[in-house]
């Protein structure tokens, strides 16, 4: 059975919702232009502030330890390396389609584990996003936030480049 995660972004950062819409935690940008963002999750302050000027590296922060990265490469793709009690994991997430564009995160060896499909809501005039995990993967909600956040920069970086 698949785990659904309901995420609705907001000026300030996005909101996750369980497949019951209970909140599960609010993710907040610093402030409106920055790069930088937290939240709290239960025993974790999980902070993503940029590794360069670039804003091409990320590093994420899990109770004031550097416990991974998100990095985007040249063939747009997004690398993501976080470290779970002491084991690393890398993930690759990768947009896909035209017509109907979404995300699909992929682990090391090209299993896809998570597709974030998104639907514009002309009433506040954002994306919300449907989190679908497949089953049998891991899904913590540390990496559910750095998708998160790496796909809001990827569409930030997106519609400046078309401006």
């Amino acid at each position: 059975m698949k785990t659904i995660y309901q995420i609705k972004s907001i000026t300030s950062g996005f909101d996750i919702y369980n497949e019951h819409e209970n909140l599960l935690t609010k993710f907040r940008y610093d402030h409106l232009f920055s790069s930088n963002g937290r939240t709290e999750l239960p025993g974790k302050l999980l902070l993503i502030k940029p590794k360069n000027i670039w804003a091409s590296k990320f590093d994420i922060f899990i109770n004031e330890v550097d416990k991974g990265d998100i990095v985007f490469n040249w063939k747009g793709q997004i690398i993501i390396r976080i470290d779970y009690d002491g084991k690393e994991k890398v993930f690759l997430l990768k947009g896909r389609g035209l017509m109907n564009h979404h995300f699909i995160l992929e682990n090391d060896m090209g299993i896809v584990t998570m597709a974030f499909r998104p639907k514009f809501n002309w009433t506040s005039f954002q994306y919300e996003y449907q989190v679908e995990v497949e089953p049998n993967q891991e899904s913590p909600l540390e990496l559910v936030i750095s998708c998160q956040f790496a796909i809001n920069l990827y569409m930030t970086m997106a519609t400046a480049a078309a401006v």
